[in-house]
């Protein structure tokens, strides 16, 4: 195991007993990093969660108050912010857009009385809805700064009589310099002509179909997944129920802590993978 992560194995579908300690239902299956192994206490932590099959279909404002209900439940000491409206504090590294599966998901959350990321980790995994997996968590330091993407990668897949058009197509792309494309927001009744070029890292389609991309991330923001898909003509998929997926979510290296959120020791069940 590396980047000090805690694992966890994705909770199954059917509840077990009932926890004393939490109050929570335990989930069979579930394996609960060895205590004896690291005893730190933090009071900010780094986790990584998956949110797979009908959680796609849920926005990013209702998994935050998901988060804070299963927090609730399962007794996690969430550290409030100050005012006349306070909130927990939960900062995500990057929301995930409406019907996009995230197969490594990054939250950082802060409490108010120091708790071992192992404990923490397992009381959550036993209060998560189905769809939601918790993956790993890692103490950080008290100041350590949010986390910052830089880079997103998806995959999609890809039907086999598109694939000769999809080839011909991102060698177009990727051979240019320059790719605009208009950006239209329906509830804002505006247009906005962007150049998707600059922000695609990189692309492929695999020869089992699969496309793979790297988008980048911008402080002032990045272009869409479901933009690159309609650049290279494959958008009318994701209406036909094709599942676009963030596979990994890269953060900046310039921060104190390990930033990176590529699954290193996390337990994906074959079944959830695609």
């Amino acid at each position: 195991m590396t980047r000090g992560y805690l694992t966890v194995c994705s909770p199954g579908a059917r509840s077990g007993p009932t926890d004393q300690r939490t109050g929570a239902r335990s989930r069979p299956g579930l394996s609960c990093h060895d205590k004896s192994q690291d005893m730190t206490t933090a009071t900010k932590l780094r986790l990584r969660f998956a949110k797979r099959g009908d959680l796609r279909l849920v926005s990013h404002h209702d998994i935050m108050r998901c988060l804070e209900r299963m927090a609730r439940r399962a007794q996690i000491p969430l550290a409030q912010s100050q005012g006349f409206t306070p909130r927990p504090k939960i900062v995500f590294a990057l929301a995930l857009g409406l019907g996009i599966e995230g197969q490594n998901e990054i939250v950082d959350i802060e409490l108010f009385e120091p708790r071992e990321p192992a404990d923490v980790l397992c009381r959550l995994a036993a209060a998560a809805p189905p769809g939601f997996h918790w993956l790993g968590a890692e103490a950080l330091p008290a100041g350590a700064p949010a986390p910052r993407p830089v880079a997103l990668e998806y995959e999609l897949r890809v039907p086999a009589q598109r694939h000769a058009q999809t080839l011909s197509q991102l060698g177009s792309l990727l051979a240019s310099t320059s790719w605009p494309l208009v950006r239209r927001r329906p509830d804002r009744d505006r247009e906005q002509t962007i150049d998707l070029r600059p922000f695609l890292l990189n692309a492929e389609l695999t020869d089992e179909g699969v496309l793979r991309a790297r988008l980048k991330v911008c402080p002032d923001g990045s272009a869409r997944p479901e933009e690159l898909l309609e650049c290279l003509g494959l958008r009318d998929l994701l209406d036909q129920g094709a599942v676009l997926v963030r596979t990994h979510v890269e953060l900046a290296t310039d921060d104190r802590t390990i930033l990176s959120a590529q699954g290193d020791g996390a337990a994906i069940p074959p079944d959830d993978r695609r």
